[in-house]
C-alpha cells in the first residue's frame, strides 16, 4: 500500500505523477461518500433505485442532482427542480472551454464533454503539457463516473444510515480543488480573476439558493475576457505598425533603384541617337549605340544590374565611366 501510495502503476500514461495520483484517489473516496449521500437523500425523497442511478448518470454534475433532488424532497415543483439544477451545472460552460484546449478531436472529446465538472477540470489543470492534462482529465473521470454511480445506487439502498454531512465531507470538495488549482494563482491575471469570483460567491451566498453562489462568481470572466481581448488587439496592432514601415522601407528603396534605372537608360539613348559633329553619323564602336547596350542593362523589376563594370546607376559610359 505505501509503495502503491508513492508510484505510478506501470498501466498508467507516464504523463501521470504520483502526485497527481495521489489526488486523484482522494478525491475518488470523497465523491464515493458525497454520492452515499445523494443516494440517501434520494430514497427518502421517494425515488426509486433506477432513477437515482439514471440522473446520477446523465447529469453527471453532482451539485445539480443534489439540487433536483432537495427541491424535490422540500415539496417544489419538478419544473422548477430541473430549472434549478441546469442553472447550477452552468459552470460547466467555462470548464468545457478550458477542456477544449487540451481535447483531442472526434469522438473523444463529445465524451470528454459529458464528464466535465469540477474535479476533471481541476486535476487536468495540473499537467504541464496538452498530452497531460487530457491524460489527468481521463484519469479524473475514470475515477470520478463509478464512484458517483455506484456511490449513488449503494446509498440509495442503504437508506438513511449514511449522512455525508455530518463527516463534514461537504468541506471537503472546496479544499481539494483549491489545492489543485492554487498553482495557477501564481499569475495576477488568474490570481486577480479567481479573487474577483470568490468575493462575488461570498456576496451571493446569503441571499440566493444554495449552488447559485459558483454561478454567480462566472461573472468575474467577463472583465476578464474583455482584458484579455483588449490586450489581444493592442498587440496585433503594435505588431501590424512595426511591420508596415519596413515594408514601406523597402518599396520605397526599389522605387528610387528603378527610377535611377530608368533615367540612365533615357539618357543614354538620347545621347546614342544625338547626331555627331559635322552632321557625321557616330559610329556603333565604343562610343556609338553599343554603349546604350552595356549602359541600359536593367532588370524587368526596375533593379539596375552592373555586370560590365556598370555601376548601380546603370552608366550609360563604356569603359571610361561617362555618358557622352
Amino acid at each position: 500500500m505505501r509503495s502503491l501510495w508513492r508510484t505510478v502503476p506501470c498501466w498508467l500514461p507516464e504523463t501521470i505523477t504520483p502526485a497527481q495520483f495521489r489526488a486523484s484517489l482522494v478525491i475518488f473516496l470523497t465523491i464515493l461518500a458525497v454520492g452515499l449521500s445523494y443516494g440517501a437523500i434520494s430514497q427518502s425523497a421517494g425515488f426509486p433505485l433506477w432513477q437515482t442511478v439514471l440522473l446520477a448518470a446523465v447529469a453527471t454534475g453532482g451539485a445539480a442532482e443534489l439540487t433536483f433532488v432537495g427541491v424535490i424532497a422540500a415539496g417544489g415543483v419538478p419544473v422548477l427542480a430541473v430549472l434549478g439544477g441546469l442553472l447550477v451545472n452552468t459552470r460547466n460552460f467555462a470548464f468545457g472551454m478550458s477542456m477544449g484546449e487540451y481535447a483531442p478531436r472526434g469522438w473523444r472529446r463529445w465524451l470528454g464533454a459529458h464528464l466535465v465538472n469540477d474535479e476533471t477540470v481541476a486535476l487536468a489543470r495540473t499537467g504541464t503539457t496538452r498530452r497531460g492534462r487530457w491524460d489527468a482529465f481521463v484519469l479524473m473521470a475514470l475515477l470520478l463516473f463509478p464512484a458517483w454511480v455506484g456511490g449513488a445506487a449503494l446509498g440509495q439502498l442503504l437508506g438513511a444510515v449514511i449522512d455525508a454531512d455530518r463527516l463534514g465531507l461537504d468541506a471537503a470538495f472546496p479544499v481539494i480543488l483549491f489545492c489543485l488549482v492554487v498553482q495557477d494563482m501564481r499569475s495576477p491575471f488568474l490570481g486577480i480573476t479567481a479573487a474577483g469570483g470568490a468575493l462575488l460567491a461570498f456576496a451571493a451566498t446569503p441571499v440566493l439558493p444554495l449552488g447559485l453562489g459558483a454561478v454567480v462568481a462566472l461573472a468575474a470572466l467577463l472583465p476578464a475576457a474583455g482584458f484579455t481581448a483588449a490586450r489581444s488587439r493592442r498587440a496585433r496592432r503594435a505588431s501590424e505598425q512595426s511591420a508596415t514601415p519596413a515594408g514601406h522601407h523597402a518599396g520605397a528603396g526599389a522605387d528610387a533603384a528603378g527610377g535611377a534605372c530608368g533615367s540612365a537608360a533615357k539618357t543614354a539613348a538620347a545621347v546614342a541617337d544625338a547626331p555627331a559633329p559635322g552632321g557625321a553619323d557616330k559610329p556603333a564602336g565604343a562610343d556609338g549605340s553599343a554603349r546604350i547596350a552595356d549602359g541600359s542593362r536593367c532588370a524587368s523589376d526596375g533593379s539596375p544590374r552592373t555586370s560590365d563594370g556598370a555601376s548601380a546607376g546603370c552608366r550609360a559610359g563604356g569603359g571610361n565611366g561617362g555618358l557622352r
